[in-house]
């Protein structure tokens, strides 16, 4: 078998002694798996690293005391262009963050998206501060890449819509995992080996034990690689949590580390919509932003580490209230007993609504954006459609792969629906924004090839080429299969806290007191995160929705458990 060299780490730094002290560093607990090159100055790195480029090698890292400029671009910028995946990071002295030049120079690279983050240089031996950062680089960089052993392989056709919604549970659902088309012999020969001689036309999952799934639904994938989506035949709960979303999640953190026997039933995948965010830079606490994906990997750790419970790939169908509790139901025929509710179901991307393109989801068509879809659009023409802010993330992430991306925008700017530091960062990295248009059609043999766009302003229509389609365009909320008894607007947001008696009167509210802020018209039912009317569509806002709401649960079960007592007393 051939060498394959190490992922190189590259230091750029002017003074040698500090240089070297760096590099020391790093060798010592890097060298075995990394190789450590060192340059004096940007010009000699753009040297080094098209030299890299052209063996086929790979650059995780790149640490620089300055931005330099090679031919009009920062060394950063170099760095990205040929290395679309490596970390960047800005080499400072400790207190250097106090120097206006540095600090300016730290923002404006951060802010054109040439910059990760600064690293404070290593002043002392062993600097396990200066370790962290860099660790949690490469850690970045080696999930990015796809570098880690793949514990799963899906072997299926790019073109068909099961092969991509596999793909993307498995990457929401932070498990490694290899793709292959049916026509690569590495796929005959694992599939093989798990005891199919003849390649199906519907998608395999061949598990790390060997195991083979044929068009496996999404509880048994799930089940495959170790979630629960069992549901007790008679189970009970203090309280169901429905979707495990960010305020899905912060509520069963909350409520489990209170001592509350939680049940989390998410029918799709851990992170609800958040999860396929390539990037959210501006969740409280990470400086350098997280992955959606990856933040709920961890809000979920935490609440199972607290005792919650989940119903992995389980959807749930309806809700009935019963005695002093609720029923809820699971699809196909399970239910689950509780004494409250927290309805977390979140929103679905809205459709395109153009019929020549429903075929092509999954086959150049897609509704979100994770890292998957990313990585095969290099060398791609790609659009996006929608104004927010996950419109915006999108077209950062896949400007780093595809060979163009333009963004689509009905309205006259991006202004009224995007965060500013978003708009800087697009026009930073060359993202064409176009306004005022529309997708009306499209094509293509076996996947998506082109679209069809219109001008708003005046009908006009052109053909463009293109190899994906990334539609992020506002969002529906999942609650559609409430009763009655739980009031919403008549765009199916549920009304919460005042908002249930000044829509619907006093007869929809059957109680006394005032129903709490995130309590619906069926007291003990309580609605949290983008499903609610009036909640602020940002994951920080969820994440506090959903802890909070807890301490209303609370209220609402010791007042349920008062009455049953003055229920049970003799009169």
């Amino acid at each position: 078998m051939p060498v394959v060299a190490p992922p190189v780490i590259l230091v750029v730094a002017r003074d040698p002694d500090v240089r070297s002290a760096i590099v020391a560093e790093l060798a010592r607990r890097y060298g075995s798996d990394y190789r450590i090159d060192e340059v004096p100055d940007e010009h000699a790195a753009a040297d080094r690293m098209r030299a890299l480029a052209d063996e086929a090698g790979q650059l995780a890292l790149v640490l620089a005391d300055r931005a330099g400029d090679v031919g009009g671009r920062s060394v950063f910028a170099v760095a990205r262009s040929w290395f679309p995946d490596v970390r960047r990071g800005r080499l400072i002295e400790w207190g250097q963050w106090g120097d206006p030049g540095v600090r300016e120079e730290i923002l404006a690279l951060m802010a054109a998206g040439e910059l990760e983050y600064y690293v404070i240089r290593p002043w002392h031996s062993p600097d396990e501060y200066f370790h962290r950062t860099i660790t949690e680089f490469l850690l970045e960089w080696e999930r990015s890449i796809g570098v880690r052993p793949r514990e799963v392989t899906v072997i299926g056709r790019s073109g068909l819509a099961r092969t991509h919604e596999l793909r993307s549970l498995l990457a929401r659902g932070g498990v490694p995992h290899d793709w292959l088309e049916p026509t690569d012999p590495r796929a005959g020969e694992r599939l093989e080996r798990a005891g199919i001689r003849e390649v199906p036309e519907v998608p395999v999952v061949v598990m790390l034990d060997g195991r083979a799934l044929v068009d496996p639904g999404n509880a048994e994938l799930a089940a495959a690689y170790g979630l629960d989506t069992s549901v007790d035949a008679d189970g009970t709960a203090d309280l169901v949590v429905v979707g495990a979303g960010p305020a899905g999640l912060a509520a069963a953190v909350y409520a489990a580390s209170e001592g509350l026997d939680v049940l989390v039933v998410e029918r799709e995948s851990i992170g609800g919509q958040a999860g396929s965010s390539s990037l959210i830079r501006n969740y409280l606490g990470f400086s350098r932003g997280i992955s959606g994906s990856e933040l709920a990997q961890r809000a979920y750790q935490q609440a199972w580490v607290f005792g919650a419970r989940f119903a992995h790939a389980r959807e749930v169908v309806g809700l009935e209230r019963e005695g002093d509790g609720f029923t809820v139901r699971i699809a196909p025929d399970l239910s689950v007993r509780c004494r409250s509710v927290v309805l977390a179901t979140g929103v679905s991307y809205r459709r395109l609504g153009v019929p020549e393109l429903e075929g092509f989801e999954g086959a150049g068509v897609f509704y979100g954006a994770s890292a998957i879809e990313a990585q095969g659009m290099a060398g791609k023409r790609v659009f996006v459609v929608g104004g927010g802010n996950s419109a915006g993330q999108a077209a950062l992430h896949l400007a780093r792969y595809a060979e163009s991306v333009t963004l689509l925008v009905r309205g006259t700017s991006l202004a009224a629906s995007m965060s500013q530091y978003l708009i800087d960062q697009l026009a930073a990295q060359g993202v064409a924004v176009r306004s005022r248009v529309e997708v009306v059609g499209g094509g293509g043999e076996g996947a998506l090839e082109r679209v069809v766009l219109r001008d708003r302003d005046t009908g006009d229509t052109t053909e463009e080429a293109c190899g994906g389609l990334f539609v992020l365009i506002g969002a529906a909320p999942r609650t559609g299969w409430l009763p009655p008894d739980v009031l919403r607007d008549r765009w199916g947001y549920v009304l919460t806290g005042a908002d249930v008696i000044e829509e619907g009167g006093r007869r929809a509210w059957p109680l006394e007191r005032e129903p709490a802020p995130h309590e619906t018209s069926l007291p003990g039912v309580f609605a949290v995160g983008d499903a609610r009317r009036g909640s602020v569509k940002r994951v920080a806002s969820a994440v506090g929705e959903g802890s909070v709401v807890v301490s209303s649960v609370h209220s609402h079960l010791a007042t349920a458990a008062e009455a049953g007592r003055e229920g049970d007393a003799p009169r």
